[in-house]
């Protein structure tokens, strides 16, 4: 019977698997000999995935069965999941091959044509496939960890390089062509347009066209912050910003078209319900800036729109009533204790989950150590010969990694109640003073996750369109009902005084 032997290895895999090329050849070809199977061809596909059958080496697989399907019986992989690892590639590939009278066989997995080893097929195909989504979303979940500890985990935009540092991570800092980022942002402000800037860039050998040049005048990143599909609100990075607040601002007004008062930063700290806080009147952002006095400056929210009516509210007053706002918001002792009952029941249902799975991982690891010791007996009784016992232990030891990287995160995903709850049940008691005493990028990530679409102050109360769900819910088992008032759509004023 006249074979062909496709064999891959993926670039992670090579990395942090130890897959070799080499040792699938040989053991596809010792099971081939060993089977009397003559081979014809062998697809060699190095440093690809498997998600897709857009594979170099595959597609050239599938053109050359179609020209030589006739004198081709089978098709050799060392598993299945280096075909593929998508159920749905696998069985298209399975149902061609069917078509074609090919059978497909696996080296190191039992299945055949018969509805059991069918079944058995799909059954690792899937396999390969869960191992792919879980690997997926454990890399999207760490992404997420460190963009929230203020890490770009991206390609490092222009202006910026990697380093790395003790920790073992990957930081950007500002590269040689800080001074380019500056320029464009600089000449941009003074009314140089994209184009114009994109010509001179190139004169100095740095070949930006209009696109590029407006994504970097668009990019938070240059003023320290991150912006990403992830989260809505901004993300303050720990890399050292290029650009001040008040350049990026004035250049994102003028690629916008739109009037804005000029962000500066300096009144970051003394404004923490700045750009928060809502215009009744035109729906414009608040800004907040000092007015002098005969003796001294006054703090004063006011509206960014300066034809708007809205009168400027003292800081202090505004400040006051949305801190009254929060002590209206903070739920009874009774719905506290209820929602940490619940949340501890729900907690407790994820750690006996947790618990199950870190039992069948230590036991599955006690099988494949067994299984280690066993195949060592056999090498040690002269059954295994030195390059197949090679193989074995790389197989098991491959098997025992993934295993092990698995229970370790699990261990790492377990939860602490008492700490939780505790922490829980100190922010429910304290919003309002844990607002008061937080640092100033606290407070807007808590006012933004506590009112996701600003607020807005008039007649001395606070409304809002839209409140956290919990608070709904506290605000509900506290008796009280979310009546609308005001401005439609906007949550229940609450007076300062």
């Amino acid at each position: 019977m006249n074979a062909i032997i496709y064999i891959r290895v993926s670039t992670t895999e090579q990395a942090e698997l130890g897959y070799s090329l080499k040792a699938q050849e040989e053991t596809c070809l010792e099971y081939a000999k060993r089977n009397d199977y003559n081979v014809l061809k062998i697809f060699k596909e190095e440093g690809e995935s498997a998600k897709t059958t857009n594979r170099t080496e595959l597609q050239n697989l599938l053109r050359y069965i179609k020209e030589n399907y006739k004198k081709i019986d089978l098709i050799i992989v060392y598993k299945i999941d280096r075909l593929s690892r998508d159920v749905y590639d696998t069985l298209s590939l399975r149902a061609l091959f069917t078509k074609l009278n090919i059978d497909l066989k696996s080296v190191t997995e039992p299945f055949d044509n018969s509805p059991i080893g069918k079944f058995i097929a799909i059954t690792f195909s899937s396999i390969a496939q869960l191992d792919n989504d879980i690997r997926s979303e454990r890399s999207t979940t760490g992404m997420k960890q460190a963009i929230l500890a203020g890490r770009w985990v991206w390609k490092a935009p222009f202006g910026y390089k990697y380093i790395n540092k003790d920790d073992g991570k990957s930081y950007i800092v500002p590269s040689e062509n800080r001074h380019i980022v500056e320029k464009i942002f600089n000449d941009f402000v003074e009314g140089k347009r994209q184009a114009q800037i994109s010509k001179e860039l190139k004169a100095l050998g740095i070949n930006k066209g209009i696109k590029r040049v407006n994504e970097i005048l668009n990019n938070y990143v240059y003023i320290g912050e991150i912006k990403t599909k992830f989260f809505e609100e901004l993300i303050t990075g720990i890399h050292e910003p290029l650009i001040s607040e008040l350049t990026f601002y004035k250049a994102r007004d003028i690629l916008n078209r739109k009037i804005r008062v000029p962000y500066n930063s300096k009144y970051k700290e003394d404004f923490p319900l700045r750009r928060f806080l809502k215009c009744p009147v035109c729906n414009k952002k608040l800004t907040g800036s000092w007015s002098q006095g005969n003796t001294k400056k006054y703090p004063y929210y006011h509206c960014i729109n300066k034809g708007c009516s809205f009168k400027a509210i003292r800081k202090e007053t505004a400040e006051k009533i949305f801190i009254k706002y929060l002590e209206k918001l903070q739920p009874s002792t009774e719905s506290i204790n209820n929602f940490i009952k619940n949340f501890k029941i729900k907690i407790d249902e994820d750690n006996s989950e947790n618990n199950k799975l870190k039992d069948r991982l230590r036991y599955e690891i006690k099988q494949l150590n067994e299984k280690r010791l066993k195949i060592e007996d056999l090498a040690i009784e002269g059954v295994f010969s030195k390059d197949r016992f090679q193989r074995k232990i790389i197989e098991v030891e491959e098997e025992l990694s993934l295993k092990r990287v698995e229970l370790e995160n699990s261990e790492k995903t377990k939860i602490d109640i008492n700490k939780t709850i505790e922490y829980c049940k100190f922010f429910l008691k304290n919003i309002s003073e844990f607002w008061k005493n937080s640092h100033i990028d606290i407070k807007k990530e808590f006012q933004s996750l506590i009112f996701p679409d600003g607020a807005y102050i008039s007649d001395e109360k606070l409304r809002t369109p839209k409140i956290a769900d919990i608070f709904k819910t506290f605000r509900v088992s506290n008796g009280k009902k979310c009546v609308l008032v005001g401005p439609p759509g906007l949550e229940p004023g609450t007076s300062a005084l």
